[in-house]
């Protein structure tokens, strides 16, 4: 048996995995999630707003559950999935101060969002940013209030 054949196949084979392992950022899934999958069962869309600059960033979904009276917000990107950048999702519920939102660095989406506002208007919007840091933006008027 040759050694160095050996040790070269089992390099060879290491390498591999490895390159096979930067191929998928950290963080990364296999499938891609959608926005009934992270808010939740018995959640629906209801709306959605792009953020775009003639390049769609992300897509900010409001959905609701008729079963518990909870709105639920996510950005999904649409550009440098993967990548971490500072996405966030907001919601606000007429008669409240409170913006409620989830911001960060992240990979594919920021959300879930959820707040109770069966029988009230409710605002939502999300920010999305490219790998420079630029951000853009999209906030919906008031509306859903059934």
């Amino acid at each position: 048996m040759d050694v160095g054949r050996i040790s070269a196949r089992a390099l060879a084979t290491a390498a591999a995995a490895a390159l096979l392992l930067q191929a998928v950022p950290a963080g990364a899934t296999t499938a891609a999630a959608s926005p009934q999958s992270v808010c939740g069962s018995g959640y629906g869309v209801i709306d959605s707003l792009p953020i775009s600059t003639g390049k769609l960033w992300a897509t900010v979904y409001l959905l609701y559950n008729s079963g518990n009276g909870y709105n639920c917000v996510v950005t999904m990107k649409t550009a440098d999935i993967g990548t971490a950048t500072y996405t966030q999702a907001r919601i606000q519920v007429s008669g409240s101060s409170t913006i409620h939102r989830d911001s960060g660095n992240f990979t594919s989406y920021a959300g879930p969002v959820r707040v109770k506002a069966a029988g009230k208007c409710v605002q939502f919007g999300g920010i999305a940013s490219d790998r420079g840091g630029q951000t853009f933006q999209s906030l919906s008027s008031w509306g859903h209030c059934g």
